[in-house]
């Protein structure tokens, strides 16, 4: 028979032995966790600034106004090139917080890529240091860009759209259209535009079903949007300064083409308010500088901007195919009382933009995209 002492000997062994084994394989598991744990850890943190870098591209592609350079914004905060701060993204409201939170936050810089091109780097900066860098190529887009078929820069209470079934139509006309029946084989556009959140609010409550009806376009019905204002102002200033710009009387009622034709399209500015009594036509852009007022039938092809009030009296007949914009203005009266329609049509802007090139504005549109290692 075994002595107990020997048998509590060789148990004591054993688990000795056992031990042995089993702590480093303990001891090597946690270790494997604090890996994972780190590893995991270190990678949220990446992709956290990943999708920073991002949201940094997003805002600054989205705050690229339309135009037909890139001049302004490779200029810098101060918008004078040759400073100190070229290179630096010119958001609107100054550098960006941190976004979402502390401690994340993008720097976003922008550089000259060649001849109608500029290069966006977005880096987003996450935590335990992480930093992750996103590349875009931007170019202007070869269409022409509007807001919508109709944009109304500041307040837009005065809208009413009469009883007469007039249309806004962001869907894309070709020349000949009727308002119900687009051609055009283009993106639709909203087919109303407004520069804040807030009037675009009043608007929808203001429409009411049947006013929501008489709005189609990209979006639903009633297709209202939000886009970052345009300077109309100086728009209209820099096609009055054309030296082939046409001046017209404030009232135009022959019967003539007086303002252009699809064939020779031209640039017609009047200064003042301009009333429409008989029935005109026309083609290209024409500048408003004051009220539009139509009581008789205008049909035109292209641009129009008014920097007053809009009036299409109840007696009208008003088609536009193009756009219509309206600048900010103290007269906010916007009545389409009439019948006709305002359609978006790629094709009358793009006839505008190859008569009077540089003239119209071209949105920004990412052309390449990459990850930065």
């Amino acid at each position: 028979m075994s002595h107990p002492t020997s048998q509590r000997g060789t148990a004591l062994v054993a688990v000795l032995i056992i031990m042995m084994i089993v702590l480093p394989i303990g001891g090597f598991v946690v270790l494997q966790c604090r890996t994972d744990f780190l590893v995991h850890h270190n990678l949220r943190a990446e992709a956290e600034a990943f999708y920073v870098a991002e949201a940094g591209l997003q805002h600054a592609l989205a705050e690229i106004a339309p135009g037909d350079s890139f001049a302004d914004i490779l200029a810098g905060p101060d918008h004078v090139a040759g400073s100190a701060d070229d290179g630096v993204f010119p958001f609107q409201e100054g550098a960006p917080n941190d976004f979402p939170a502390p401690p994340l936050r993008y720097d976003v810089r922008v550089t000259s890529s060649g001849p109608g091109m500029v290069e966006l780097v977005s880096t987003g900066a996450g935590r335990n240091g992480a930093t992750k860098a996103v590349d875009a190529l931007v170019a202007r887009s070869p269409l022409p860009a509007t807001p919508g078929s109709f944009f109304a820069d500041g307040d837009a209470g005065g809208l009413d759209l009469g009883s007469g079934g007039f249309v806004l139509s962001g869907l894309d006309h070709a020349m000949g259209d009727a308002p119900d029946a687009p051609t055009g084989t283009a993106a639709p556009v909203p087919a109303m535009a407004v520069s804040s959140a807030n009037v675009e609010s009043a608007v929808r409550l203001q429409l009411g079903a049947a006013g929501a009806a008489q709005l189609i376009g990209r979006g639903g019905v009633p297709s209202i949007a939000i886009t970052a204002p345009l300077d109309l102002q100086a728009f209209a200033q820099r096609c009055a300064s054309q030296p082939s710009a046409i001046q017209v009387s404030g009232a135009v009622a022959s019967a003539g083409p007086l303002l252009g034709t699809p064939g020779a399209p031209q640039t017609s500015v009047a200064v003042g308010d301009v009333d429409v009594t008989g029935t005109v036509s026309g083609a290209g852009v024409l500048i408003v500088q004051g009220t539009l007022q139509v009581t008789g039938t205008l049909t035109f092809a292209g641009l129009v901007l008014a920097t007053g009030g809009i009036r299409f009296e109840p007696s009208s007949t008003v088609t536009i195919t193009g756009a219509l914009w309206r600048a900010a203005s103290q007269d906010g009266r916007l009545e389409f009382r009439g019948t006709g329609a305002v359609m978006y049509s790629s094709a009358a802007l793009a006839a505008v933009d190859a008569a009077f090139v540089g003239l119209l504005p071209h949105a920004a549109v990412m052309v390449g995209w990459q990850e930065l290692l």
